[in-house]
């Protein structure tokens, strides 16, 4: 596998050796970053605090700022927003907020925009009762769609908003859609008087506007009867709209340059205002329009262009247009090519570039002189430069995860970003001889990336653990400011995604680094503290289970499932892969069960899952599920996804075998996983059905992969205590280093929170969905790290024993006041060997205020008033306290 030479950072960038530091303290810095390179988190902050707080911190700022996070400033604009943007001139930038923004988009009734100066951010200049905002290209006006709610608005936006599913709501979007687009005006702001221009739209539908120069406001129209094509229109003060374009095609806005003069717009294969139909998810009449969606538009001076090509880019001054010819298109003659032209030539296009490898996502240099865009150079996307000419072309990243969507924010800085979606994060990429300040710490963060560029992490929470997933980058005019959405918390659960201004010319101050490194120093100690002590009254058992692991035996499990190529349903390798489960988990003493099932395409018409029972001690009644999905993609073997995530099922059920624990274990092995989580589906409606008392599930996918050689991987939970106990599991006995993400959606653990609530934790790759070969031929055995599937059997095995061994989470509980006196009850443990609770309250920032400990699940709490926080949780003989808390608020 290829290493990466500047591997993608989450919870910091990892240290490598590199040149002699100039710095006063090169021996203690490369020290601090080598300890965080092994995860040694404490180590690592300490050596950091020590550093700035001596003489030469100034000097240390920027590599420990980088490997703990950010290195510029980052304010948060809003809490969970969409369709962040500038102003030409950088003075302004604007956002949308509301009951109308669901998962960073916004659509709907309910839009509202947020006016805000730059360098007032957190303030609001003004509001707009709408949404599709453009700013003008003097940046003293703003034109936007503003939407009067009528009952037909507000009967159709009801429908949206009880819309159970994508099926359901798709349609129901698009009827109100529609309705917004008749009724919606455009409107033109100005940001110095106040005042309102509306536009003459006539009885148009319309959506995108984009306000160009000397007051035209364009944007995409069509007649409501006319379901076959959509125009550009251009409308300004005192006149009726005027079509721009004619003839067959969906025309809707993409890009304006600077100056409001040259439009880029896109033909996609559906119109903007399309029926809801009987068609599937996404059609509806309006589907088709006579094109293929590889095609778009410029429109210049008075005329409009169409060109054969996809992926299009405009410079910023207007002159110079980017695309891709892809290898099918009748001009490509069976190449991918990179193609520019100048506006006002565009039938006089040079080919940048052409061969066999894909190309994509161009961007073009302000003024048009080079073009950065990503190929697959190998099995993963990279960035290039070339100039305008097809010459010099240079490559910028070199990293085993895609690294896409380049934009250029001046002439020598790139912004790029690694990743799959799902997991991307943004780096700034400097050429070597605008780079005015190199770092030269151990830390790569900003180390050589290739010979004429540097590359530097930007956006992050702060925090050593939790990941910072990111959706949207905007740049300012000058480059010198960032707008990012972002799930800055982790939480990719929860639809809301925050906006963020990331200044690039301002850097945080050493107090603020002081800070970051003294909270995430506390932060670390205490979960290494809370570790040791959970797990002291066990841990001698866990040590002696976990250190049976066997590589060996893991890598057979490997070979043995990926010899059996592809395990979807629809193929021969499902039913064979299901058969060798059966017998392994006999083989370990189980007596394992096949739960048949009709899967939609299966071979045979059938698949099953594959379960074994470890039967509880104590409890038996109480049940902890550890599962993996077996099945593969049906167009390749799947040895990370998920054969890892099997074998070390398989390994941590071989390591408990004859460790009965006191509630029940059953070990899940998935099917139908790629084709719909159907297996997962299946088991917890059988589990549903027959009364199983599901009190806690773990569920591990793609877990095999390292882009570097780093043993990490990520906790991906929807219950924080269990996310714990498994950063516990991994620091207490394992070479494991783990990140966590409040993640479950889209996985089999999905089934589990839908049925039995906030029960779930697992372990999935870090990053996320990092692995190049997702989903693709390529995902083989000889790209797994068996070491971390061993070092994951060992977490989990340690997880099960320590929540199984556990008081599972009290319920029942509630807090009330009466006579002004509170007082909390709760439904009493169903374990035996309750030997009393833990019960704590006080305030939201600090609920640990007070503690008792009660025998009988009642309690009263002195001094504690309406909205104090009450946490409990059972303790049993052995001094092993709940796994997680119970919470409520005083009432």
């Amino acid at each position: 596998m290829r290493l990466a030479l500047a591997a993608a950072c989450l919870a910091g960038c990892r240290a490598a050796a590199s040149g002699p530091d100039p710095s006063a303290a090169p021996s203690a810095l490369e020290r601090a970053d080598f300890a965080w390179d092994r995860g040694d988190y404490v180590a690592a902050l300490t050596i950091y605090q020590e550093l700035l707080a001596g003489r030469d911190a100034a000097q240390v700022l920027e590599p420990i700022a980088l490997q703990t996070g950010e290195l510029f400033r980052t304010t948060e604009l809003v809490a969970d927003g969409a369709n962040p943007l500038f102003s030409p001139d950088g003075r302004y930038l604007a956002f949308e907020a509301g009951p109308g923004v669901v998962a960073g988009a916004a659509s709907g009734a309910h839009r509202l925009t947020h006016v805000r100066a730059a360098d007032a951010p957190t303030v609001d200049r003004t509001t707009l009762p709408g949404g599709d905002a453009s700013f003008c290209p003097d940046g003293r006006h703003i034109a936007y769609l503003r939407v009067a709610m009528t009952p037909e608005i507000s009967r159709a936006q009801a429908l949206v908003d009880g819309a159970a599913g994508t099926a359901q709501r798709t349609p129901r979007l698009l009827a109100l859609n529609r309705l917004i687009a008749r009724a919606a005006r455009i409107v033109v702001h100005d940001l110095a008087s106040g005042a309102d221009v509306q536009l003459d739209t006539r009885d148009l539908l319309k959506t995108a506007p984009v306000c160009a120069a000397d007051g035209v406001v364009m944007f995409a129209g069509a007649a409501e009867a006319n379901l076959a094509d959509a125009q550009i229109y251009a409308a300004k003060p005192g006149a009726p709209p005027e079509a721009l374009t004619q003839g067959a095609g969906f025309k809707v806005p993409a890009a304006l340059d600077a100056n409001g003069r040259t439009l880029l717009f896109l033909l996609p294969r559906q119109g903007p205002f399309r029926v809801p139909s009987d068609s599937p998810p996404g059609g509806g009449r309006g589907s088709g329009g006579g094109t293929t969606g590889a095609s778009f538009g410029v429109l210049a001076g008075g005329r409009s262009t169409i060109i054969n090509g996809a992926a299009p880019a405009l410079s910023r001054d207007g002159r110079t247009v980017a695309w891709i010819e892809r290898a099918g298109s009748p001009a490509a003659g069976g190449e991918e090519r990179l193609v520019a032209a100048s506006v006002d030539a565009l039938a006089a296009a040079t080919v940048l570039r052409k061969g066999s490898e894909r190309l994509d996502a161009p961007a073009l240099s302000p003024d048009g002189a080079r073009v950065a865009f990503q190929m697959m150079a190998d099995a993963d996307w990279e960035i290039f430069v070339i100039d305008r000419g097809g010459e010099h072309e240079t490559r910028v990243t070199r990293e085993i995860q895609h690294d896409v969507l380049p934009q250029f924010l001046t002439r020598d800085r790139l912004l790029a970003t690694v990743g799959e979606p799902r997991h991307r994060r943004s780096y700034l990429y400097e050429s070597a001889v605008a780079s005015a300040n190199p770092s030269t710490s151990a830390n790569p963060s900003t180390s050589a990336v290739a010979s004429a560029f540097r590359r530097k992490r930007l956006f992050h929470n702060n925090t050593v653990r939790t990941i910072a997933p990111e959706y949207a980058w905007v740049a300012s005019a000058d480059g010198s400011h960032l707008l990012i959405v972002a799930e800055r918390d982790g939480d990719t659960v929860s639809p809301a995604r925050g906006i963020y201004l990331m200044d690039l010319s301002t850097r945080i101050t050493l107090d603020d680094l002081r800070a970051r490194v003294a909270a995430d120093l506390h932060a670390e100690q205490a979960l290494r503290e809370n570790s040791r002590r959970i797990f002291a009254p066990i841990a001698d058992d866990v040590r002696a289970v976990t250190g049976e692991a066997s590589i060996g035996r893991i890598y057979a499990y490997e070979k043995a499932l990926f010899d059996f190529d592809s395990k979807h349903i629809t193929r021969p390798g499902n039913r064979l892969a299901s058969q060798y489960l059966f017998d392994r988990y006999a083989a370990f003493g189980y007596a394992p069960e096949y739960q048949w099932f009709a899967g939609r395409g299966a071979l045979g018409g059938e698949t099953a899952n594959v379960i074994a029972t470890l039967k509880g001690t104590t409890n038996p009644e109480l049940v902890y599920v550890v599962s993996s999905h077996y099945d593969s993609v049906a167009a390749g073997p799947g040895a990370d996804d998920d054969t890892s995530g099997t074998a070390a099922l398989l390994e941590t059920a071989r390591m408990l075998a004859g460790h009965p624990l006191p509630a029940t274990v059953v070990f899940a092995s998935f099917t139908g996983e790629e084709a719909g989580l159907l297996g997962s589906r299946e088991f917890v409606r059988r589990a549903v059905e027959s009364g199983t008392r599901i009190v806690g599930a773990l569920n591990n996918d793609m877990i095999g992969w390292a882009n570097d050689h780093r043993l990490d991987d990520t906790i991906r939970y929807s219950n924080p205590g269990i996310r714990d106990v498994q950063h516990g599991a991994a620091i207490e006995f394992t070479n494991l280093i783990t990140y966590d993400a409040l993640y479950y959606k889209g996985t089999d653990a999905a089934a589990y929170y839908e049925a039995f609530g906030d029960i779930v934790g697992g372990i999935g790759s870090y990053p996320v969905l990092g692995n190049p070969h997702y989903h693709q031929p390529g995902d083989v055995l000889e790209g797994i790290n068996h070491q971390l599937i061993a070092e994951v059997a060992k977490t989990t095995a340690a997880t099960l024993m320590l929540l199984a061994s556990s008081p599972s989470r009290v319920t029942g509980l509630q807090a009330t006041v009466a006579r002004a006196n509170a007082s909390a009850s709760w439904t009493a443990n169903p374990e035996r060997g309750i030997t009393g609770y833990l019960v704590t309250w006080g305030p939201r920032d600090n609920p640990s205020l007070h503690t008792d400990h009660v025998t009988q699940p009642r309690a009263t709490l002195a001094g504690a008033g309406t909205g104090t926080e009450v946490r409990v949780k059972a303790v049993n003989a052995k001094g092993l306290e709940g796994w997680d808390w119970a919470r409520t608020v005083v009432r």
